[in-house]
């Protein structure tokens, strides 16, 4: 049978240690509240006997601790730990769990005041405008919601109900691709609150980002491109060439200036802080398109809306009402950039060098746009002059049919 140790200390002589002949054995209580038993050696007797009246008088004073707690908090902690219990964990665990987030919840902040220092500190590291934008409105909307709510508070089933909750204004559920711009941007906003000490942990990341279903781009063929040009006014004229010659998003188009045209490089600048990828680009000029540009350039201002351009809501109103004039064609939203794309790739069939220029990925250029047309129609498209988008210069006849059944690959 195994010697039960005593539960009070007393010193006992043993002879495998010559050195140290006495030994006390005696229970103490760890850093996690166990109670485990412990054992110290001594040369003399003396001092086995002086440590065994120590730890007697601790047993005493905790004792005394013990009865002078009430019987409510004794029936409390025995409870605690008896819910505790199943999961490995001690009182001490649980109190220290339980006061390292009234630490983090003392020194946290609101959801606004957080995404305000959040685009204070972007703006300080120079991120482009559009991305400043892109904070702005998206945590705007969800201050709206949680804005008085401290950011540590925030749950994930939260962040969920209200992404799948948000309406856009025609009170329509985001698309798959909005929402994971508002999922990224929310995350971001954790993120930063987590190295600024106010919050512990990031509850966006257990949102699972939405399924996008790629869909092959239709593109316009170069009969329809001259038909939209034609019935351009001369004020969009210059924006509609420059999406469909040199495959600029909307946005980019509309924060173009005149000064961005490098006559010399016969190529556009698109600034940092105007490209959606947060990087600077230059994207080549086709030969007559550069004509037609270099012809109407103004010495500044925008080469949309003037000395009051820079208006992205203004530009896609604009192209909306030459998409309404146009008849007979389909012109879906990202037609043009669509269509840029796909002819400077069969132009060029360099996916690397065209991704530089276009502002894209090779990934997605080659997922997305390889092999959707022919190079004989990218001459074509590329042929087509701005100034007079109805003349044919290809040196090999060509017959336009309206009622042909628009390209669908």
């Amino acid at each position: 049978m195994t010697k039960r140790i005593p539960l009070t200390p007393c010193p006992i002589n043993i002879s495998t240690r010559p050195d140290r002949k006495w030994k006390v054995s005696y229970y103490a209580t760890d850093d996690n509240g166990h109670l485990k038993l412990q054992r110290k050696f001594f040369r003399d007797k003396t001092e086995a006997k002086l440590f065994c009246e120590q730890k007697k008088a601790e047993k005493v004073s905790l004792g005394n601790l013990a009865f002078g707690l009430s019987d409510d908090l004794k029936r409390e902690a025995l409870a605690c730990c008896a819910k505790l219990k199943p999961y490995g964990k001690t009182l001490t665990d649980a109190v220290g769990y339980y006061i390292k987030d009234l630490e983090t919840l003392h020194r946290s902040v609101s959801v606004k005041q957080a995404a305000n220092e959040l685009e204070q500190r972007e703006r300080a590291d120079g991120r482009g405008a559009r991305h400043i934008q892109s904070i702005t409105h998206i945590l705007t909307l969800f201050s709206k919601t949680y804005g008085s709510n401290i950011i540590s508070t925030i749950k994930t089933a939260q962040v969920q109900q209200w992404l799948d909750g948000y309406r856009t204004k025609e009170g329509k559920p985001m698309s798959a691709s909005s929402f994971n711009t508002f999922k990224r941007y929310l995350s971001l906003l954790f993120s930063f609150s987590i190295k600024r000490g106010y919050a512990e942990t990031n509850p966006v990341m257990r949102v699972d980002f939405k399924i996008i279903k790629t869909k092959t781009p239709r593109l316009l063929s170069p009969d329809d491109l001259r038909k939209i040009l034609d019935a351009s006014p001369e004020t969009v004229r210059p924006a509609l060439a420059i999406q469909a010659f040199c495959g600029l998003r909307v946005s980019e188009v509309a924060r173009l200036t005149w000064e961005d045209f490098i006559a010399d490089k016969k190529a556009i600048q698109i600034g940092s802080s105007n490209a959606k990828t947060g990087r600077r680009r230059l994207t080549p000029i086709p030969l007559l398109c550069f004509n037609y540009l270099n012809r109407i350039k103004q010495p500044s201002g925008f080469i949309f809306g003037g000395e009051k351009g820079d208006d992205v809501h203004k530009l896609s109103h604009a192209l909306t009402e030459v998409r309404k004039s146009v008849k007979g064609v389909r012109w879906g939203n990202n037609a043009l950039r669509a269509s840029a794309l796909s002819y400077r790739l069969a132009e060029t069939k360099d996916a690397a060098a065209t991704s530089l220029e276009m502002g894209n990925s090779a990934t997605v250029l080659l997922r997305d746009y390889r092999e959707l047309t022919s190079e004989r129609d990218a001459q074509l498209w590329f042929e087509i002059d701005p100034n007079e988008p109805l003349k044919v210069i290809s040196s090999k006849p060509i017959k336009f049919n309206a009622t042909d059944k628009k390209r669908r690959v």
